[in-house]
């Protein structure tokens, strides 16, 4: 039986690289920073009320502080008006238990792709059911229920800031265990946090072998890994603070000289387990390298979400593709990961309540896309459409930063609430060894999503051949569904491409044959009328007058969709337009100059036209070469 092998990614500022996720902690951007977690109702509350910053209460507990703040003599525990008392431009930030949780959650999807089960809980040890019942309920959902100091102890409830991942027979895929600490480490970092992480039989082992163990300075990472049946050895050196017991037994024991854990497995057995307290069977399981505690396995959700809450409201799209950045390059990860790509991105943009009422009334172009949200408040939406499913950051941001800068806020944003949805399987490409270099598959559908997102979808696709008579219904524009689709229209239309040219090639050979009909260059998007036309016939284009020289019968066709009101009965010719130019003379091709409309303002030109048989009137629709 394989040993149980499992990784600890311990992030340990974790709550300060949130905050700084939103944008500068300060007007500055460089004040030493302190976090208060949890108050999620309290903080969603404030903002959308309005206020431009949540106030912080002086009686407030600090529980974690980034390594400036740490330097000024700041430390977790520390209530803010001491905190403020000791450094006067410290920022006071406050993360909810709920972006934890999400924050938690994106790295154990990250880290899926490398093992079997990834957990940011754990159950309780023999495997109740109760106990990973309590323990499987959220976070956020309990925040009311946790007393500060639980928050900031080591063990027990939190601090949150572990995900768990097995790792039992599949390190050797990645080429051990080493390659795997590696590649996960640099799958976190690309989420934009600092993880240490480490490798023993259990999580608990593990997760006191990552928290508090010495790092190898040879190996350059923050990376460690117990050898298998050696956890008690690999413990053994770390202080008694990384054992599960409360902070009073820690300093009772400290007080006693009993400094590390090898130096408490010294002791008696009875005499220990007389001072442990409640947890006095986990740490002796501990003790004896043994960690049976289980993983509760971590759901993912089908649908990537991403949410960034401001403390102080932003006014210009600047900031907020700062901060989209972030999230582009999050969900990217997310979906490297699952081995997928997304066909539709949702933004939501929530406006700060009170101004954004205050300023409605005078942005009516707006409204259409302003809607009121009993949670978030008044916010702005949109989304955009993918042709084809794409999963690298860079192209997931162009098309929403191409959108975002054609839109004008209508007031300054609180948040931004992003949704990838129409999630299918990326596309696998084969490696191309034939060459120097390969063509990037992504590159036309993220041209075609940045297009879509700017001129509009409807505007955006590929031309399919029709079977039409008439010659401006002979192509279509249809859009670029997927890969597949694009490539059966393609296939078909080269198909019978091939089928009219063997068709022609063949009735060209026979004597008497007649010879396919010419076609136009360029057609116009609505065809210009010019009256009765004939030879010598005046006619008007474009503000200019031009005689036709000379008529050339092409083609008739009669009751055409005879089935819809309005069949079609066309004589089709080609025309020689003239204005001052010598009779006779061939038309080139440069003075062919389209104005605006697409109509020719040259002075000679062969136009292609048909007659309404019904009514008589001709109509000019395009121009031949």
């Amino acid at each position: 039986m394989a040993v149980r092998r499992i990784v600890a990614i311990v992030l340990p500022q974790l709550a300060c690289e949130l905050v700084k996720q939103r944008g500068p902690v300060s007007p500055s951007g460089k004040a030493p920073l302190a976090v208060i977690i949890g108050g999620d109702e309290e903080r969603r509350a404030a903002l959308a009320a309005g206020a431009e910053r949540e106030p912080q209460a002086p009686a407030a507990v600090i529980d974690v502080v980034d390594d400036e703040a740490r330097r000024y003599g700041v430390r977790p525990g520390q209530k803010v008006v001491e905190a403020a008392a000791l450094v006067a431009h410290l920022a006071i930030h406050r993360v909810t238990f709920a972006e934890i949780d999400a924050a938690l959650g994106r790295v154990a999807e990250v880290a899926l792709g490398l093992g079997a089960t990834a957990a940011i809980q754990l159950g309780e040890q023999g495997g109740s059911r109760a106990g990973a019942s309590r323990s499987g309920a959220s976070r956020a959902s309990r925040a009311g229920e946790r007393a500060a100091s639980e928050a900031r102890s080591p063990w027990g409830d939190g601090p949150y800031d572990t995900v768990w991942l097995d790792i039992t027979g599949a390190s050797h895929l990645v080429g051990g265990e080493e390659a795997l600490l590696d590649e996960l480490g640099e799958r976190v970092a690309a989420l934009g946090h600092r993880a240490r992480l480490a490798i023993a039989d259990g999580p608990r082992l593990a997760q006191a072998l990552a928290r508090f163990g010495a790092l190898d300075g040879g190996r350059g990472d923050d990376a460690l890994i117990a050898p298998p049946g050696k956890g008690a050895q690999a413990i053994g050196p770390l202080p008694v603070q990384a054992l599960p017991v409360e902070r009073e037994v820690a300093s009772f024991l400290v007080r006693l000289g009993v400094l590390r854990v090898e130096d408490l497995a010294r002791l008696p057995r009875a005499q220990v387990a007389a001072r442990l307290g409640p947890r006095t069977t986990e740490v002796m399981e501990l003790l004896a390298g043994r960690d049976p505690v289980p993983l509760l396995p971590f759901e993912v959700p089908r649908l990537i979400e991403e949410e960034v809450l401001f403390d102080e409201p932003v006014e210009n799209a600047e900031s907020l593709l700062f901060v989209l950045r972030g999230m582009t390059s999050r969900i990217a990860s997310r979906l490297s990961a699952r081995g997928e790509a997304c066909g539709r991105l949702n933004v939501a943009i929530a406006y700060d309540r009170s101004i954004a009422r205050l300023r409605l009334g005078d942005r009516e172009d707006d409204a259409a896309l302003l809607l009121e949200d009993e949670e978030r408040g008044p916010s702005l939406r949109f989304h955009v459409d993918m042709p084809v499913p794409l999963s690298d950051a860079g192209d997931l941001l162009r098309p929403i930063k191409a959108k975002l800068e054609r839109i004008e806020l209508a007031a300054p944003a609180v948040g931004v609430h992003l949704i990838a949805s129409r999630i299918a399987r990326a596309r696998q490409v084969q490696l191309d060894l034939s060459r120097d270099r390969s063509v990037d598959p992504d590159s036309l559908p993220a041209l075609l999503a940045e297009l879509s997102a700017e001129i509009g979808a409807e505007r955006v696709g590929v031309l399919e051949i029709a079977d039409a008579h008439r010659p401006e219904a002979r192509s279509r524009l249809v859009p670029v569904a997927d890969e597949a689709a694009a490539a059966r229209s393609s296939a078909a239309a080269r198909a019978r491409a091939a089928a009219e040219r063997a068709a022609a090639e063949q009735g060209a050979g026979a004597e008497g044959a007649e010879q396919p009909a010419p076609e136009p260059a360029r057609l116009l998007a609505q065809p210009i009328p010019l009256g009765r036309v004939g030879r010598g016939a005046i006619v008007a284009v474009d503000r200019h007058l031009y005689a036709i020289e000379r008529l050339s019968f092409v083609m008739r066709i009669d009751a055409v969709e005879w089935w819809t009101p309005t069949p079609a009965s066309r004589d089709y010719a080609r025309a020689w337009l003239v204005s001052g130019a010598p009779s006779g003379r061939a038309p080139r091709l440069g003075e062919l100059r389209p104005s605006r409309d697409g109509a020719s303002s040259s002075s000679c030109g062969e136009a292609w036209i048909y007659v309404d048989r019904a009514t008589g009137e001709a109509f000019l629709q395009g121009w031949c070469e």
